[in-house]
Order: C-alpha cells, then sequence, then structure tokens
C-alpha cells in the first residue's frame, strides 16, 4: 500500500498527472450532462405531473371546505326556500351534478353536491330548485346504501 501511495504522489509531483485529472473531469462534467439531457423530457414531466397533483389537492380541500360548509348551513336551518341558484353557486361552488327533475311536482332541477374526500359511497346532498330557479327542498342522503 505505502508503494501504491508512493507512485501516486510522485506522478502528482511530475507535470504529466495534471492532464490525466483535467481529462477525466471533463469527461465526467460532459457525460453527467450528456445524461441529464437524454432524461430532460422524464425530468420534466414528472415536475409537471408533480406541480398538478399540488394545484388538485388544493382544489380538493377547497371543494370540501364548500361542501362542509353547504352542509352546516344546512343542519343549522341557514339555508331558506327564497335562495336563488346563482347565490347557491356562489357561495357553495358548482355542484358535481345538476339534472332536470322528473315527476315531481313543483320541482324542475335537481342539484347534487358530494363531499369529494368522500369516494363514490360518500353521503351526497340534494337541492331541488322550482321553476323559478329558487330553492325549493333539499335532501341529505348516504349513497352507500
Amino acid at each position: 500500500m505505502l508503494n501504491y501511495l508512493q507512485r501516486v504522489y510522485r506522478m502528482a509531483k511530475s507535470k504529466i498527472f495534471y492532464p490525466y485529472i483535467l481529462f477525466l473531469s471533463l469527461t465526467v462534467i460532459s457525460l453527467s450532462g450528456c445524461v441529464y439531457l437524454a432524461h430532460l423530457d422524464e425530468a420534466m414531466f414528472m415536475k409537471s405531473l408533480k406541480d398538478s397533483q399540488g394545484e388538485m389537492q388544493v382544489e380538493l380541500k377547497k371543494e370540501e371546505k364548500l361542501y362542509n360548509k353547504l352542509k352546516t348551513d344546512i343542519d343549522r336551518g341557514r339555508l331558506n326556500h327564497l335562495t336563488g341558484k346563482r347565490r347557491i353557486f356562489s357561495l357553495y361552488g358548482e355542484p358535481a351534478l345538476c339534472r332536470p327533475a322528473e315527476g315531481q311536482a313543483g320541482i324542475k332541477e335537481t342539484c347534487i353536491y358530494r363531499n369529494p374526500a368522500g369516494g363514490l359511497l360518500s353521503e351526497v346532498i340534494l337541492l331541488n330548485l322550482d321553476g323559478q330557479e329558487r330553492l325549493y327542498s333539499w335532501q341529505i342522503q348516504d349513497s352507500g346504501k
């Protein structure tokens, strides 16, 4: 081991060793840059995927907060029958679905709000609107049943 270190020391003292270090350093730097450029598209895709997942999480939390606000307002009796469709949408966000009501007297349209974090089996809130697009009635249903 000592002989090896002595040889390396002698090579370092001589002028021949420095070009090898420079060549080796430049080779490593250039090859690592080529590898990076070869996978740049994949790296940028992964970054955009991460960014979009962050945006989706923010949107999901926002929608969940609006759903909880709607449920709380129903539970506390704050939602009255004169509330218009536009006002409901501005207070609680867009519903998951609005569909025409069939065969229900006085009800023209039913808007469905679903807890976004609850999945398909979460409870839903049905807001029934009359012909003047005002709140007619509401229901809270457990869709797991």
